[in-house]
């Protein structure tokens, strides 16, 4: 069994000392974690923590721009990715709250033409990713060739148009950009205010954000460039047209904006009480079950606490912001290149917040005779598999649909992956069956698949 970690001597310990406090971590502490991950001269990450809405810290490490040698700061403007489907998610919400439309809506009210196959598509189907529409960022050809030319929102959906349904509405959590596309026009429709007017002016501008906006053509102050990490070194990112992405993924911002919009989110200034509690509650699935998504939002257990979260990817840049609700705390890290992995910094961050112990890893030398009886692939569900693979003198794990992902030997049943707190451990159940445990998101609860 893996142990847990703490110890019930610690927890004995600590009961002795019945006037013990806390110390809250320090801002060398968090600035520690910061010097630790990444390096001044080349890109980083702007970063943010705060407790009811008041910042805790507030910090930057690594380049904006490298050609011109110029720090990133609390100034520099980075894209958001998909974290700008929840600020689409709360505009729909507002709509709903002004009358102008149903969350229950048939999409076919608002976007006549789009082609659902026969099935009733509501637009809470959209919010949740339920909706069945296959995703249009895994059309290869088009999101490799096709998203540097200027395009209209009606274009993109002509485009997205092309591809078929993969389920019916209802029947599983499905990530899809194509259905937060379309949320776009839905809002258009019902506003009768584009898109970028209606979050710019609805939430960005009424709320202060000062340095938030849909990134276009226009010049923004302080906006930091995106990069890329190869062999010969980093070089600038691949252009996008920010009208593909759109409302999926096309808005910009700051850690102070994001810290001020969710504060504002979660506290009822924006929307109702009720409105939030339906964007950050798990979505019931046809058969019963709940997918971990709700509106724009990702709700899943943290340790010993929840989790609302999202993570955005996009040239250049990679994100991740999380909310715990039992404290109030909000965390927000945004990366200017993308081989920094911003889900390992925000976590790091969150545990030393919290005062979670992380776990600890060390690396051993295991022969392919030792992992043999472990290799293979798991059952994770009926429809999904995580997969343990040996090549090329590497051990790598791929789950159903992802890519491979290089795994670190800690023993010939315990790995980790390189720059991330996740790790897997091989057990045996009392059936005598081989059990991957899978170990993530600071959980001491892991997933469990078993050996086919």
């Amino acid at each position: 069994m893996i142990k847990p970690f703490y110890t019930s001597y610690l927890l004995a310990l600590a009961l002795l000392i019945p006037h013990f406090v806390k110390a809250e971590p320090t801002t060398l502490q968090y600035q520690q974690i910061l010097n630790d991950n990444l390096t001044e001269n080349e890109p980083g990450v702007s970063v943010i923590i705060s407790k009811n809405g008041k910042v805790l810290f507030k910090e930057s490490r690594g380049l904006a721009n490298l050609e011109h040698n110029i720090a990133l700061n609390d100034q520099s403007v980075l894209r958001l990715g998909s974290i700008s489907k929840q600020f689409t998610a709360a505009a729909i919400m507002m709509l709903q709250e002004q009358g102008k439309l149903l969350t229950s809506d048939d999409i076919h009210k608002y976007v006549a033409r789009f082609p659902t196959e026969g099935n009733l598509v509501t637009i809470e189907n959209l919010l949740t990713h339920t909706s069945g529409m296959a995703n249009y960022t895994d059309d290869d050809d088009l999101f490799d060739k096709e998203i540097q030319v200027p395009t209209s929102v009606d274009d993109t959906l002509t485009r997205f148009a092309k591809h078929p349904m993969v389920f019916k509405p209802g029947e599983a959590m499905a990530y899809s950009n194509t259905g937060y596309s379309l949320l776009g026009k839905i809002i258009e429709v019902a506003s009768g205010q584009s898109y970028k007017d209606f979050i710019e002016k609805n939430i960005f501008k009424k709320l202060g954000m000062t340095q938030s906006s849909y990134e276009g053509q226009e010049l923004v102050a302080h906006r930091a460039a995106g990069y890329e990490q190869t062999e010969q070194g980093f070089i600038n990112t691949s252009y996008i047209n920010m009208d593909w992405p759109y409302a999926a993924g096309a808005l910009i911002s700051t850690p102070t904006d994001l810290n001020i919009w969710f504060n504002a989110l979660s506290t009822g200034q924006l929307i109702s009480k009720a409105s939030y509690e339906k964007m950050v509650s798990p979505f019931k699935l046809n058969d019963g079950s709940f997918s971990s998504y709700g509106y724009g939002l990702i709700i899943e257990p943290l340790n010993e606490y929840t989790v609302i979260k999202h993570t955005g990817g996009i040239n250049g840049f990679l994100a991740h912001a999380r909310y715990i609700p039992e404290q109030k705390l909000y965390v927000a890290v945004l990366a200017n290149s993308n081989h920094i992995n911003p889900i390992f910094i925000n976590e790091k961050l969150t545990a030393k917040a919290l005062g979670i112990v992380l776990p600890e890893f060390k690396k051993a030398d295991v022969t392919v005779q030792q992992l043999a009886p472990v290799l293979g692939d798991y059952r994770i569900d009926k429809n999904t598999l995580r997969s343990l693979i040996f090549e090329n003198n590497t051990l790598y794990s791929q789950r159903t649909g992802g890519d491979k992902l290089k795994l670190i030997t800690m023993s010939k049943t315990r790995f980790y992956y390189p720059n991330s707190n996740n790790y897997l451990v091989i057990e045996k159940n009392s059936q005598g069956q081989l059990v991957m445990k899978y170990f993530s998101g600071l959980s001491t609860t892991p997933s469990e698949a078993i050996k086919i």
